[in-house]
C-alpha cells in the first residue's frame, strides 16, 4: 500500500479550500486542514507531512496572519517545505511571503512556477514556491505549477 503524500492547508481560505484541494489532489497529494491554531500545531505532530501551503489572503479561517503560521509551522517543523499562495498577481503575492519569511530566514528565495528551481539541500528551507489561482488553472500554468510542486516537496 502507498503511503499518503498529505499537504498541511497551513491558513486555509476559500480559495485554498475550492480551488487549491483538487489541484493538490490532482498532483497526487492529500490536502489536510487544520481551523485553529491549535489544530495547526497537531497536525504539524503527525508524521508523513510532505508540506504545508499558507494563504497570503488577507483573512483566513484560522485567527492568525501568514507570518505567525509560518513561525509556528518552522518551531515545529523546521524541515518541511512551505508554499505560499494568493490571489493577487505574482508581484504582490512575492512581497506578502516575503513579510511571512523575513523574521525566520535571513535570505530567502521565493518564485512562481515559472522561475522555480529546486534548490540544493543546503537551500532547501531558505526557498519558497509561490502559486497563484492563474497557476493552478486547467492548462499550461497549471502543468508548470504541478512540476514545481512536485519538486518543491520531493
Amino acid at each position: 500500500m502507498a503511503v499518503e503524500k498529505r499537504v498541511l492547508l497551513a491558513r486555509p481560505h476559500t480559495f485554498i479550500v475550492n480551488e487549491m484541494r483538487p489541484f493538490l489532489a490532482a498532483a497526487g497529494y492529500v490536502p489536510v486542514g487544520a481551523a485553529s491554531l491549535e489544530q495547526l500545531a497537531e497536525a504539524l505532530g503527525r508524521p508523513a507531512l510532505q508540506g504545508a501551503v499558507i494563504s497570503t489572503a488577507l483573512s483566513s479561517s484560522i485567527n492568525a496572519d501568514a507570518a505567525t503560521v509560518f513561525r509556528l509551522i518552522r518551531e515545529k517543523r523546521p524541515d518541511l517545505p512551505v508554499v505560499f499562495a494568493g490571489l493577487a498577481d505574482l508581484d504582490t503575492v512575492k512581497v506578502s511571503a516575503l513579510r511571512a519569511v523575513k523574521d525566520q530566514v535571513p535570505s530567502p528565495v521565493i518564485a512562481g512556477p515559472a522561475a522555480y528551481r529546486p534548490p540544493a539541500a543546503t537551500e532547501r528551507g531558505s526557498t519558497f514556491l509561490v502559486l497563484r489561482k492563474e497557476d493552478i488553472a486547467a492548462g499550461h500554468s497549471q502543468e508548470a505549477a504541478m512540476r514545481a510542486l512536485r519538486a518543491h516537496f520531493a
